[in-house]
């Protein structure tokens, strides 16, 4: 295969399923006739290689972001982080549990009207462990010049180790919570101890107080609800969500960082969980293979960061 048409056969089986790809993708495009095994081993071959790869280079030219600027005139650069699950395939067609996915991104919100956009972002995605990552998406960030933003934004969901993550590799990043998640922990609070007349009324104002007064401002108003009389299992509730809001709290001065143009949603990565990985790889009756669905992350990761990065690989690494 030239590498012409492996490039074409990759970003086919990149897109869209390795039979659609085989029986009209391929076929539309340019009118090269492959078999669906030929297609599905073409692509991930390449993903595989290309996983490999990342664990030593970043493609293209380094090439500074002009980075957005808030309120105070500062420069920001944002770094996110989440995983999702893939439903995986067991030897000889069995049960296999699913795995999780990390997705890593670096991104530039600028302003354009009234709408913000991502036209400058970098994705990686796979099975990754989290020093191996932070490693490539630290490089990734050096090469668009993320040491030269004055402000540095790390928006995650809170889950575990991510807090960690970010002080390993962006030190000076400032971690906010994602304020939406921090709403569903407050409505779970409110179902289990606000009557359900009052649930819509006491949230928002719950809401208002935490995005305009921050989190400690919350957290102090609502440690001074009596609990007497409330069931056993709606204690559990207040002191399970309440202590998820204390152990985050410093990532939760949401009224400073709107006050300075910076966002509080981690909605980007979400988005990109979604495009990266679940369009593609969670379909209906979809099941992988370990290397097959890293492989696939790992392409899809690419293609859908900013342009030069797709281009760079295929012209520095041709199959």
């Amino acid at each position: 295969m030239t590498p012409g048409a492996a490039q074409l056969t990759t970003l086919a089986g990149t897109l869209t399923g390795f039979e659609q790809a085989a029986e009209k993708t391929l076929v539309t495009m340019s009118g090269i006739r492959l078999s669906e095994s030929t297609v599905e081993r073409t692509t991930e071959g390449t993903g595989r290689r290309l996983r490999q790869l990342l664990a030593e280079v970043t493609f293209g030219e380094a090439q500074p972001w002009d980075w957005q600027r808030d309120a105070s005139g500062r420069t920001c650069g944002y770094v996110s982080l989440d995983a999702t699950g893939i439903r995986m395939q067991g030897e000889r067609a069995g049960k296999a549990d699913g795995r999780m996915a990390y997705v890593g991104m670096l991104f530039n919100p600028r302003q354009k009207g009234e709408t913000s956009v991502l036209d400058q972002r970098r994705y990686l995605a796979g099975f990754y462990n989290l020093t191996q990552l932070g490693r490539e998406l630290h490089r990734q960030a050096t090469q668009v010049a993320w040491q030269q933003a004055d402000v540095q934004i790390a928006l995650s969901d809170g889950g575990a180790g991510l807090e960690d993550f970010v002080k390993a590799y962006f030190p000076r990043a400032i971690c906010i919570l994602d304020f939406w998640h921090a709403a569903e922990h407050l409505a779970n609070l409110a179902r289990a101890i606000v009557p359900p007349d009052d649930f819509e009324t006491t949230l928002g104002q719950w809401c208002q107080v935490m995005k305009h007064e921050g989190g400690r401002t919350l957290l102090a108003k609502l440690e001074a609800i009596e609990l007497q009389g409330r069931s056993a299992e709606a204690c559990e509730t207040f002191r399970k969500e309440t202590n998820y809001l204390r152990n985050n709290v410093h990532r939760m001065d949401y009224h400073q960082y709107v006050s300075q143009g910076w966002r509080i949603g981690s909605g980007p990565i979400e988005a990109a969980c979604k495009t990266i990985v679940n369009q593609r790889l969670n379909c209906s009756g979809m099941r992988w293979s370990e290397t097959g669905a890293d492989s696939l992350c790992a392409l899809r990761a690419l293609y859908l960061s900013d342009s030069q990065q797709w281009n760079a690989f295929w012209h520095a690494h041709p199959n």
